[in-house]
């Protein structure tokens, strides 16, 4: 079976690793604790992926990027603010060629995660899906009949965690007022914690993370359980807005942080609830690949026709 090297670039790590079919061979990560440049990383990714191949010959190498990519030039064409910002205009195509000597390909990291599961995880056998993955930032994919969704300009139905959920809400990141991610992401707990009315537990973690917040809240902290409600709402609102604009019969939640009890259970009631849709409303579902659904899509992303992307 064909091998790949697969690269996963994340909020506050990059994962890569050798895939074959279903199955990750080695997985590597390089971390960071705060927002970082692509220069930053180049070089630990270039000596762990020249480590992933060894000696046996891999066809390919695959990206999945977070932030707006042209999948045909290899490019990344925006990225929010703080994030990889020297990323965009960067050719990936020709640093693969000249630094790997492998053929290249780079797509959006939600899309990845949903591709993964839906050759080798939760979504196999389903045509009409949305996935929302819930981190750092908020991504989103969808598939319908099949097919993913990609649009004209190839940034159709990533930007779900874009969409407006509080029409008076912050700015965030992306220029935009009142996005889901603006209002329940990990870069947005410091602002969420900040307007706490009194003083908890919150307030006396260095780094607060999604996990955090959820543990915190079962133990009964009052300031932990408004951001874990805030967080659920905006989480479901935007399933709902994925539900209608992609008729999906399907939604994916992905991330650390989908594992948490609560997530799941509160998002399906709130589909079930408001979901305006012919027949059942969508199934909610927990990703059964974990932080390995964008390296694993490596396959799936090579095996397409590239006149489709």
């Amino acid at each position: 079976m064909t091998a790949y090297l697969a690269v996963d670039v994340g909020g506050s790590h990059v994962a890569c690793a050798r895939v074959r079919g279903g199955i990750v061979e080695n997985r590597r990560e390089i971390r960071f604790a705060a927002p970082t440049s692509l220069a930053a990383v180049m070089p630990g990714l270039e000596a762990h992926l020249a480590i992933l191949r060894g000696r046996e010959p891999v066809a390919g190498v695959s990206i999945a990027f977070p932030g707006l990519v042209d999948p045909r030039s290899g490019r990344v064409a925006s990225t929010p603010a703080g994030k990889f910002e020297d990323a965009v205009g960067f050719d990936f195509t020709g640093w693969a060629r000249e630094r790997l000597g492998l053929a290249l390909r780079l797509e959006v990291d939600g899309r990845m995660a949903l591709l993964g599961e839906h050759r080798f995880g939760a979504l196999r056998g389903v045509d009409d899906a949305v996935l929302l993955s819930l981190g750092t930032g908020i991504g989103s994919a969808a598939l319908m009949r099949g097919a993913m969704v990609r649009g004209r300009s190839g940034q159709a139905s990533v930007l779900g965690g874009h969409l407006t959920v509080e029409i008076d809400g912050p700015t965030c990141l992306c220029g935009n007022l009142g996005c889901a991610e603006a209002l329940a992401s990990s870069w947005a707990l410091p602002r969420l914690i900040a307007a706490l009315p009194g003083r908890g537990a919150l307030h006396d973690l260095a780094a607060p993370d999604l996990k955090a917040v959820f543990d915190l809240a079962r133990d009964g902290d009052a300031g932990a359980r408004a951001v874990r409600a805030a967080c659920l709402a905006a989480w479901a609102a935007a399933a709902l807005n994925l539900v209608h604009a992609y008729d999906a019969t399907r939604v994916l939640v992905t991330g650390g942080v989908a594992a948490a009890e609560e997530v799941v259970p509160f998002i399906q009631a709130h589909v079930r609830r408001h979901a305006w849709c012919l027949g059942e409303p969508p199934l909610v579902l927990r990703g059964a690949l974990g932080a390995d659904a964008a390296l694993l899509a490596a396959t799936p992303l090579w095996e397409s026709d590239r006149d489709q992307l």
